[in-house]
């Protein structure tokens, strides 16, 4: 939608991406000072005035559902949509504007008209692939009357404009002249300070949040706060270190606890932030920690690679609008019930369709999804870079049945509703670490070498793949432990098929994470000699494949 064009839908196709044509003239950035309302949407009581603020519900519902069509998502996923949007009560942007923000490691996307071509561009700066993203939410916030406030971390100063500025937050007849300040503000901004005080600024929003607590919590609305960071910080002096970052860390903490749904924008691949971040996202259920688009699709496509990671669920995980099943797809290999409620919430929503369960009957529950697929259209697939169905129905089938090296023959799911017989792939590399007459020593080095003369490494994939199985129950010379099931456990699909610098960049975000939980000094204090000893040999085969395959 053009600037200063109507709220009424048309039926003309929108796409969500494109640029907003910029006004020639400067705006009136008025005078806005930090002595401003809360950033939270206060009680809509049935008063005239509040009535006319609001579009009614009815409204807003065409609304999203008009820009989930332009998103190619499903119109199931409308009934996931709306019940975020319900349960949010205003958003906030809190936005790093900081001198670090103008490094160039940033990736912008160029789409084309219909989102079925999405080409990474590289070297832009941090700031200008965070405008792209802000700039689609700034439409979005428009066009679906979500009430959205954006704070800069740093005030620009009054010759830029505001370091607070709000979309839909006064009244429906605002929309237009907000959007244009807040599209106009982005492309104002001077990347001029060194200063990173997130901390000190989400305690001001902390603070202004548990002023509204028992109203939130009573009416069941939570505020959606999303931090877009390149992840460095420091305090209000530019002093930093890890007094500085326990002060981010625990601002976080304080927020989580309030009725509020964060999510960590990350604007950098610097190791140490996303380190940093990564604690936080395994800390707190409260925070949804995102990557770009290319780098989250790479997260999901190591637990999950039969979904495409359409670039509609990066905007709207972004907008706080999903649930919190599609925020866990970057984290761990959905089983067989997280797939079933997956596929009941994408697609059929408030659908009239009946989808067995796979545990009842496989067969029913890959045909049944098969006919859903058909209505759906090809998304742009930024891990295999080209169209592809929501779901790749033979990986989904091959991580549904069991590898059985023992009958030549098995039925496998054919894609057009029957079955085929074919011979079944090579079954996955099975480590013997249950028998007892091997000790703990032995059955590692099965994992972490080539049989017979175990005198080569495994490839990086396979010891990726396997490293769950030297864990317990399976491997019964080490004592069970909580811990073991927080290291990720990747799926031998997501790296077949792939190759150069595309399996290279798969290898390398796997390894990231596998070594997150392996590191010595992230390992839990109570682990027994054995369990310690598991873990360095983990930790210390994998540094050395990863050094000869990926750092030639």
């Amino acid at each position: 939608m053009r600037r200063g064009s109507n709220f009424s839908i048309s039926n003309k196709k929108i796409n969500p991406e494109s640029p907003v044509r910029r006004s020639s003239s400067k705006v009136d950035m008025g005078t806005k000072t930090n002595k401003e309302k809360p950033p939270v949407r206060r009680s809509s009581s049935t008063t005239d005035n509040l009535q006319k603020r609001y579009p009614s519900t009815s409204h807003v519902e065409k609304y999203l559902q008009h820009y989930a069509d332009a998103l190619r998502l499903p119109t199931g996923f409308l009934k996931t949509i709306v019940k975020g949007y319900k349960s949010i009560d205003s958003r906030l942007w809190l936005m790093e504007n900081s001198s670090s923000m103008k490094t160039r490691d940033g990736h912008r996307a160029k789409i084309d008209a219909q989102l079925k071509h999405i080409k990474r561009e590289d070297g832009h700066s941090r700031w200008a692939e965070l405008t792209q993203t802000v700039d689609f939410h700034v439409k979005m916030s428009a066009r679906c009357f979500i009430p959205t406030k954006f704070w800069l971390v740093n005030d620009p100063g009054p010759s830029v404009g505001p370091q607070r500025f709000a979309v839909a937050w006064g009244s429906h007849d605002d929309v237009k002249t907000e959007r244009t300040i807040a599209l106009d503000m982005m492309n104002r901004v001077r990347l001029d300070t060194d200063q990173i005080p997130l901390a000190r600024q989400l305690r001001k929003i902390e603070k202004r949040v548990r002023e509204e607590a028992p109203r939130l919590m009573s009416a069941n609305k939570v505020v959606t706060v999303i931090l877009c960071t390149q992840g460095r910080q420091t305090d209000e002096y530019g002093n930093e270190g890890s007094a500085v970052m326990k002060d981010l860390v625990d601002s976080l903490e304080a927020l989580s606890k309030l009725p509020v749904k964060i999510v960590v924008r990350l604007c950098a691949d610097d190791e140490k932030a996303i380190e940093l971040f990564n604690k936080i996202d395994d800390k707190f259920n409260s925070v949804d920690v995102l990557d770009d688009y290319w780098g989250e699709a790479m997260e999901v496509h190591l637990h999950n690679p039969w979904l495409t990671y359409g670039l509609g669920i990066q905007r709207l995980r972004e907008a706080g609008l999903t649930s919190s099943l599609i925020g866990q797809l970057d984290e761990k290999a959905f089983n067989a019930d997280d797939i079933y409620k997956f596929c009941q919430e994408f697609f059929i929503g408030e659908k009239e369709v009946d989808l067995p369960h796979p545990q009842n009957s496989l067969d029913a529950f890959m045909r049944g999804l098969d006919r859903l697929l058909k209505n759906e259209k090809l998304q742009w697939n930024p891990v295999k870079k080209k169209l592809t169905p929501w779901i790749d129905m033979k990986q989904l089938e091959r991580q549904f049945r069991p590898r059985q090296q023992s009958i030549p023959q098995q039925q496998q799911y054919s894609g057009n509703g029957g079955q085929q017989n074919r011979r079944p792939d090579a079954p996955a590399k099975e480590v013997p670490t249950s028998s007892q007459d091997l000790t703990l020593v032995q059955i590692i080095q099965r994992w972490s070498h080539k049989a017979p003369d175990n005198k080569r490494l495994n490839t990086l994939q396979e010891l990726l793949c396997t490293v769950p199985s030297v864990f317990p129950p399976t491997n019964t010379k080490v004592e069970p432990h909580d811990y073991f099931g927080k290291v990720p456990n990747f799926s031998e699909e997501a790296f077949s098929g792939n190759s150069g610098d595309d399996l290279n960049q798969l290898l390398k975000r796997a390894v990231r994470k596998m070594k997150f939980f392996t590191h010595p000094d992230k390992l839990p204090e109570d682990l027994t000699d054995n369990q310690t000893l598991l873990f360095k040999t983990i930790w210390d085969v994998i540094q050395e494949q990863e050094a000869d395959t990926l750092q030639k």
